[in-house]
């Protein structure tokens, strides 16, 4: 029976980087508002106001980082996600929608490799609410692991009994209130990994 994985999308599969950090900083902030409020509006509002957040401390236009932000470029080591498809059951968990996972995924090419797409906007509330690691448990099954380079993302998936595995690409140190299962630089270390799991 194969290992199932759940990909966070932004950070972790897709290069956040040409997005401004404030900005980005902002979306996840108003993620966690949202939720904590019982509120929900769709990822793709919820970037437009951080966006116009950003904006009015700074130069640039809505389209111009809205644009930016619809073509993020995918990180080198997703080429991994070949053998990794081939060792594990492999899913995204975003709070992106399932549209605009997929749209990302597909311009980067690397769609192919996704058995499926889940999304908080299927339960509502977004990441890191248990409520959207126990739905991908609920459907894909047990044991399953969450693959995040963001510790929140790691962190809400532990709190809800969810396995993880961190992909550190930076060299931060861990967080010491972090628990993880595994720990990697990048993909192509994961692909090792269950390569000599297999």
């Amino acid at each position: 029976m194969k290992i199932i994985l759940a990909f966070d999308v932004f950070g972790t599969l897709l290069d956040t980087s040409s997005f401004p950090e404030e900005a980005r900083r902002k979306q996840l902030e108003y993620t966690w508002l949202f939720t904590i409020m019982g509120k929900f509006l769709p990822f793709r509002e919820i970037t437009s106001m951080a966006v116009r957040s950003y904006l009015n401390e700074h130069e640039g236009s809505e389209p111009q980082l809205m644009e930016i932000w619809r073509n993020l470029k995918a990180h080198g080591d997703v080429s991994s996600l070949a053998e990794i498809s081939s060792l594990a059951e492999v899913f995204a968990l975003s709070n992106g929608s399932v549209e605009e996972v997929r749209e990302h995924l597909e311009r980067n090419g690397i769609l192919k490799y996704f058995k499926g797409i889940y999304s908080a906007e299927q339960v509502g509330e977004y990441k890191p609410s248990p409520k959207v690691y126990k739905f991908f448990m609920e459907n894909e099954g047990y044991p399953s692991f969450l693959v995040s380079a963001n510790t929140f993302d790691l962190m809400g998936a532990k709190n809800a009994g969810m396995g993880t595995v961190y992909v550190n690409r930076g060299t931060r140190k861990l967080d010491p209130f972090l628990e993880v299962d595994v720990i990697v630089r990048d993909l192509n270390k994961l692909a090792l990994y269950l390569r000599e799991k297999a």
